[in-house]
């Protein structure tokens, strides 16, 4: 699975982690549900984006193929 989106970001409580965004899978969310606790992920209807604790990002590189590019290699880009 691809992330559309993965940024830094907090959650409600200012706690570090990543705002993430990608294509609605029933399979992937409940990965995503199974390898985060639900204490530190968190789902944003509005804006129907993910937050992760920054401490997960091994999982979320073993869930998204990208992961490592759209936090840590794009970045150096700019």
């Amino acid at each position: 699975m691809y992330l559309r989106q993965c940024i830094r970001g907090g959650d409600a409580e200012k706690r570090d982690g990543f705002i993430l965004s990608f294509r609605y899978d029933v399979e992937t969310v409940e990965k995503l549900k199974r390898a985060i606790p639900h204490t530190d992920r968190e789902w944003n209807p509005e804006t129907k984006n993910w937050w992760v604790s920054s401490e997960y990002a091994p999982q979320l590189q073993e869930l998204f193929s990208n992961f490592h590019a759209l936090v840590y290699a794009q970045g150096r880009l700019w």
